[in-house]
């Protein structure tokens, strides 16, 4: 079991470097990668830096494809960072985000290899483990009668870090950085939100990719889903004619026959009419009755004591296509189906459950005996942490900051309608044009943060940084899907509720053949 959750949350943290930032460097108005700054003091002085609020651990000069001045500390209590300089600085800070429950070590290869990636481009870079070594406490079992962990996973990590950091880079080049970036996916698109919604003066702009920024609702609905599907759960072949019945009703509504859904909630499925019926006998291309029941129960809205509290997730998850690992396989495994131990939802959901949000935790619960009919003594303590829902970015507006957020709407995860739900409610509450400052992409076809048959290769740090340094308001993204690096179709994202459609009598593969327009 814990061998799986290691291999369930490295399979989290991949997606954020899939996104490819600084791709669209060359095509950029703005020169980020010219580095104007030296450093003004050496690497090794940084360690005299250690005040009560952090503490520097190590400073030293490394070399690679560029370089750096890497900087490892604490902040108390158990907050791990690292902060990259580089000897040639663009005078601008970019910070990255977790995954899934976090606790990745800074050490670690995919947090370097995203560090230098930015580097290449002359960032300063900034990255926390969000107080807790996965590795050590695995899952969820950090927060186990530990709220003060629970604060710094929440928020309190990402904010003190980015202070740190920018202080780092003051001391070391005599110069604050001019900007400030975060972009993550995930538990790193909530962070994201977050900081825009708690710390407004932290970053000048903010990517939140298919953000977990309703995590209370989220882990309900993953126990709904999974418990839905626990007395009768489905396997590959039940999945793949699923799927195949769904996309055949629902492709083409859009005009263009291509395997992706471009909006589900268009698409009226439904798996008492539509899914092929048995006759008392359990087949792998027919569906039983309680099949079919638990497949209702699978895409309803999550209800608890009679209000809704998420919404039913939509179609189109089901497909076959690449993930993270370029295999194909229905999107649904391994999230609810894994054909080799537990599912990434039962493993994610049950440490809600036996960790967090419990005033007594239990390691010993049984998330799955649930009862939706009552609520958890300290749900409310909970989500005043961990969830990012506030609808109210004012502040962050009026400091100048700039927010693009993107989300599959094949994510088989997170439930993209919370993406379309925040949206509106930030739009009613800072009281209209919230396009002015806050852009969200919705992708067809993409399962969370990567993957899928959809476009999911694309640089949202480029249009981001020309947002916000050149006022260039993104209109729409270039995305592309890609097979074994050969590059199938592109395609423009573009702003909801704007959708991409294609024009007639060009090619379909071909993103200059498709225009942005007001959804009719």
């Amino acid at each position: 079991m814990l061998r799986m959750l290691v291999l369930a949350l490295t399979v989290l943290l991949s997606p954020v470097a899939l996104s490819l930032p600084f791709s669209d460097a060359d095509s950029s108005k703005v020169d980020y990668s010219k580095s104007r700054h030296q450093p003004a003091s050496s690497c090794r002085s940084l360690m005299s830096l250690t005040t009560v609020d952090f503490s520097v651990v190590t400073a030293s000069l490394e070399s690679g494809a560029v370089e750096f001045c890497a900087v490892s500390g604490v902040i108390p209590s158990e907050i791990r960072f690292a902060v990259d300089l580089p000897t040639n600085w663009n005078g601008r800070l970019f910070m990255h985000g977790n995954g899934g429950l976090a606790g990745t070590p800074p050490e670690s290869p995919g947090r370097r290899r995203t560090s230098q990636r930015a580097l290449q481009y002359g960032f300063a870079t900034a990255y926390t483990d969000t107080g807790h070594d996965r590795r050590i406490e695995q899952g969820g079992s950090f927060a186990y009668r530990n709220l003060h962990k629970l604060i710094d996973y929440g928020y309190r990590a990402v904010h003190l870090t980015a202070q740190t950091a920018k202080l780092l880079t003051e001391k070391y080049y005599g110069d604050a950085p001019a900007y400030s970036y975060f972009m993550g996916c995930s538990t790193g698109g909530r962070q994201a939100l977050m900081s825009a919604q708690r710390f407004p003066n932290d970053f000048n702009g903010i990517i939140a990719g298919a953000p977990a920024n309703d995590y209370s609702g989220l882990k309900f609905s993953q126990a709904w889903r999974m418990t839905a599907l626990k007395e009768r759960p489905l396997d590959r072949k039940e999945i793949e004619v699923l799927a195949d019945r769904i996309y055949r009703q629902c492709d083409a509504l859009d005009g263009l026959k291509d395997g992706l859904i471009d909006d589900p909630r268009n698409c009226p499925f439904d798996a008492e009419k539509d899914l092929p019926g048995c006759d008392g006998a359990d087949a792998v291309t027919c569906f039983t009755d309680q099949e079919i029941a638990a497949l209702k129960q699978y895409y309803a809205s999550v209800k608890l004591a009679g209000r809704t509290i998420y919404p039913g997730h939509p179609v189109g998850s089901e497909v076959s296509a690449p993930g993270y690992d370029g295999i194909a396989r229905p999107g649904w495994i391994p999230w609810l189906l894994n054909e080799n131990g537990p599912a990434l939802l039962d493993l994610l959901g049950s440490d809600f459950f036996r960790y967090m949000v419990f005033v007594k935790d239990d390691p010993d619960f049984d998330w799955t005996e649930f009862d939706y009919a009552a609520r958890p003594d300290n749900l409310t303590q909970f989500r005043d942490i961990v969830d990012a829902v506030d609808p109210d970015l004012r502040p962050y507006r009026d400091s100048g900051g700039k927010l693009i957020s993107y989300f599959g709407w094949a994510d088989p995860d997170i439930n993209p309608l919370t993406a379309i739900d925040y949206h509106d409610a930030v739009d009613e509450r800072v009281g209209g044009n919230v396009n002015d400052f806050y852009r969200l992409f919705m992708v067809p076809g993409m399962f969370h943060c990567a993957g899928g048959p959809g476009p999911d290769v694309f640089d949202v740090m480029t249009p981001l940084i020309n947002w916000v340094e050149a006022e260039q308001t993104p209109a729409s993204i270039s995305t592309e899907h890609k097979e074994k690096g050969e590059t199938q179709y592109s395609r423009p994202l573009c702003p909801y509720p704007q959708v991409a459609r294609l024009q007639s009598g060009v090619d379909p593969n071909d993103a200059n053949s498709f225009r942005c327009i007001e959804k009719r």
